[in-house]
């Protein structure tokens, strides 16, 4: 990482995504999130950030032992890219893959995320 890009605000977020996955839940999204955030998430479309809340809840109630595990970070500006691994059982079976979030800051919150990940692994689990 470019030390002279990350700020302060950065790092804060990047501490927080960490500490939300590690006891992730649906309510916690809107510690980070502006309701009027627009939200790009690879399979399920665009949500605002005030329906993304119950989203995750849903996604959590589904895949109860889903794990994102943050790996990296990178930021300049308003922007910050998370590169992480995730897990879960789906349909029965162990899938792994791995992505990057990126996100758009105003005042360390979030007004838009882009989930990118190849869900070809996912989609055969459907």
């Amino acid at each position: 990482m470019d030390q002279e890009t990350i700020s302060g605000e950065h790092r804060r977020f990047y501490e927080w995504f960490r500490s939300f996955w590690a006891t992730p839940s649906g309510a916690k999204v809107a510690e980070k999130f502006l309701p009027h955030a627009q939200i790009h998430f690879t399979g399920a479309g665009t949500m605002s950030g005030a329906s993304y809340a119950d989203w995750i809840a849903n996604l959590l109630a589904s895949q109860p032992d889903l794990v994102v595990t943050p790996v990296d970070y990178a930021a300049s500006g308003d922007l910050i890219y998370i590169f992480w691994t995730a897990a879960s059982t789906i349909d029965g079976v162990r899938h792994k893959w791995h992505g990057v979030d990126r996100f758009r800051l105003e005042n360390g919150m979030v007004v838009e995320e882009h989930v990118i990940f190849d869900s070809a692994a996912l989609r055969s689990a459907a």
